[in-house]
């Protein structure tokens, strides 16, 4: 092992038992926190609640709930981001010893520092809870930050402990609680004249402190549910349990109620939320959410609503037709009309029910739904997360994995959404993903949030897998056909290239072999005739023939080099080339090109293209087209070469061209990845542009 590498291990042991010693204390620490609250209450059990037991019972019971809960989320999920804050919520049993030993201060009548601090140290045990529940609202109920926003309002929370600083340093008396009562104002030491604070509005502050700190995590909370799917939306809906007791201590508030109902009310919504809590970060397995609220009291209240209103509406329409007819016609019309107005009290309560508990779809049309949208799915980073979903929010699954594999048995791909706890747990249910009798994945299940799989849950998974197996299928399919179109344009590139390459050698051959020899016989039969010249026998006309016919033959040849690639393209370039070209061609032609394109390097699989087809163009107008003047523009946009030639002559009609001239021509744009449109029609002229997209760089020549 070199010494970097074995550094470099040293350094990973470093770190890891770096973290797992701050993990040890994190965890000590907390266990501690909760250790400090629980001895708090024990001792406020013992030493207040016998004193005034109708005020203390119902808190002191709501306080041990939260010691309970947050001690349970420790034990089992110790890692878990929120469990600090559930034990930091506990120290509202701190809050409460301080508050006894403040009233013991007070009826001692102990000296005005020793009350402020620990008036002072009441006040912050009063906010930290809030503090602490803030920031489990906020993040409920993974605990993970996911938006730099929710980091920022829940950092400032911390800023609500200025209060008590404010009141302790600002006011020249202590600000009390208003359920800490004292015969005479306390003189405060520790405060001085600047700011004189008035109490009274101090007090204010302080009280609505901490529901205001509560009301960010609550704000945070309703944001997170929108943006969450619909697995951690379950989670959440436990909140809504304790959400629909709060009215009832608010109608104890509303009306003339003892204050120990309003307490014992008060009680058991903040016990509903430290449960629900709980319940939401442990997540248990056969427990859920949707089914506890259905049986809640905020759906029982509705329904008993909409039956009252029911038998009220029939009730008095029987009462009303009991005055106008017998008492046999009016219980007839009052069952006519309960008959009437029972489809409208059931809808009613589908409607109650969707509005407590959400939509829930039913897990055979969900995936109906999934198969049929497999089918434009051509991605499997698309389809596997797809599937996965599919199958924990229709079948109610704690966890679920899709797995595909390779023609070799191999592991090809697979999803199992979170990595959280996954690979500790073990599947209740694996069903294989099969194509024509061959397997190719297999989808996993976890257990349902509540209950067992029934027979009808495995027999719509199964039809899931068959759907899965289907659209695996066409998802591998479609990505082999896209290999092979990719292979077919860059084997039909290479042929275009090849083409290009072997029309340069042949042009350079006849330029350099054949056209060379005849360049040389002509110039020795030239010379044999100019020996022969002084006579005017056979031999002096022969030889002058002979030389005639050598010229035609080398400019046939010349003609025929300059049809397979014109010498002129490959010296000069593209724009040279077709200006030459328009020089020869017996119809007025006028070019138009951008300036850069004289002195730019082309890809040479696009020049000739591009010179062919304004060639054919050309060549099709001197044949058909019968025109008084012709344009030819070159233009670079981009990466993009685009070539026109027009023509002023008879037109056609495109669709009506039987020929292949223009088909051939198109193929070869094609090849080299361009486009080809011919616009004509009759007496109007044609015209032939191309686009070729320059894929290689351009330089000077």
């Amino acid at each position: 092992m070199t010494t970097s590498a074995l550094s470099g291990d040293l350094s990973g042991l470093r770190l890891r038992g770096t973290a797992r010693s701050r993990d040890t204390v994190r965890l000590a620490a907390t266990w501690a926190l909760i250790g400090v609250s629980a001895t708090c209450w024990v001792v406020v059990c013992v030493v207040a609640v016998p004193a005034d037991p109708g005020d203390l019972v119902p808190w002191m019971a709501m306080y041990v709930v939260t010691i309970v809960v947050a001690a349970v989320v420790l034990a089992r999920r110790p890692r878990h981001p929120l469990a600090p804050w559930l034990a930091l919520g506990t120290v509202v049993a701190v809050f409460e010893l301080v508050t006894y030993v403040l009233r013991a201060e007070l009826a001692a009548d102990a000296p005005g520092a020793t009350i402020a601090l620990w008036n002072f140290a009441q006040q912050c045990g009063y906010l930290i809870p809030a503090i602490a529940s803030a920031r489990i609202l906020g993040l409920f109920a993974d605990g993970v930050v996911r938006r730099r926003s929710e980091r920022i309002a829940l950092r400032l929370t911390w800023l609500v402990l200025l209060v008590p600083v404010v009141l302790l340093l600002g006011s020249t008396r202590v600000v009390l609680p208003f359920y800490v009562h004292a015969d005479a104002p306390v003189p405060n030491p520790w405060g001085g004249s600047l700011l004189s604070i008035d109490p009274r509005l101090g007090g204010a502050v302080l009280e609505a402190s901490g529901p205001l700190v509560a009301c960010v995590g609550a704000v945070l909370l309703v944001l997170r549910y929108r943006r969450a799917d619909p697995r951690a939306r379950r989670a959440m809906r436990w909140l809504l349990l304790p959400v629909t007791l709060m009215p009832i201590p608010l109608v104890f508030q509303a009306i003339p109620t003892d204050e120990i109902l309003i307490t014992l009310a008060w009680s058991v919504v903040v016990i509903g939320f430290t449960v629900a809590m709980g319940l939401g970060v442990l997540q248990p397995a056969r427990l859920n959410a949707d089914h506890v609220i259905r049986g809640s009291v905020i759906y029982g209240l509705l329904w008993t609503l909409i039956a009252v209103v029911f038998v009220v509406v029939a009730s008095t329409a029987g009462t009303a037709a009991s005055a106008l007819l017998p008492v046999g016609w009016a219980a007839t019309v009052a069952l006519v009309i309960a008959v009437v107005v029972q489809p409208v009290r059931a809808r009613l309560e589908r409607l109650a029910d969707r509005w407590v508990f959400g939509a829930r779809t039913d897990p055979t049309q969900l995936v109906v739904g999934l198969g049929e949208s497999l089918a434009t799915i051509d991605d499997l980073d698309a389809l596997l997360p797809r599937m996965r979903a599919t199958l924990e929010d229709g079948m109610g699954l704690r966890w679920a994995r899709v797995r595909l594999l390779r023609s070799d048995g191999g592991a090809d791909a697979a999803d199992d959404g979170s990595p959280d706890d996954h690979d500790d747990r073990h599947p209740v249910l694996v069903v294989p993903i099969e194509v024509e009798g061959e397997r190719v994945g297999m989808l996993e299940c976890g257990p349902k949030t509540s209950g067992r799989l029934s027979g009808s849950d495995v027999a719509i998974i199964e039809t899931f897998a068959r759907q899965a197996g289907m659209a695996v299928r066409n998802v591998r399919l479609t990505r082999e056909l896209a290999d092979q179109a990719e292979l077919l344009r860059a084997s039909r590139a290479r042929l275009v290239r090849a083409q290009e390459q072997e029309r340069r050698r042949i042009e350079r051959n006849i330029h350099d072999g054949v056209q060379q020899d005849l360049t040389a016989l002509i110039g020795l039969v030239g010379q044999a005739r100019q020996e022969h010249e002084h006579g005017s026998g056979p031999l002096g006309e022969e030889l002058a023939q002979t030389q005639e016919g050598l010229r035609r033959v080398l400019a046939d040849l010349r003609d025929l080099a300059q049809g397979i690639h014109p010498a002129l393209l490959s010296d000069r370039g593209l724009l040279p080339a077709v200006e030459a070209l328009a020089g020869r061609h017996p119809v007025p032609t006028t070019v138009h090109a951008d300036p850069g394109l004289r002195s730019a390097v082309l890809p040479d699989d696009v020049e000739g293209a591009a010179y062919f087809t304004i060639a054919e163009a050309l060549a099709n107008t001197l044949k058909h087209g019968v025109a008084a003047h012709l344009e030819i523009a070159l233009h670079v946009e981009g990466d993009v070469l685009t070539v026109c030639a027009r023509d002023d002559g008879v037109g056609f009609e495109p669709e009506r061209v039987s020929g292949s001239g223009l088909a051939n021509l198109r193929e070869r744009v094609a090849a080299v990845g361009g486009r080809l449109d011919v616009a004509a029609r009759p007496g109007g002229g044609t015209a032939v542009s191309a686009a070729f997209p320059l894929t290689a760089e351009r330089g000077r020549r």
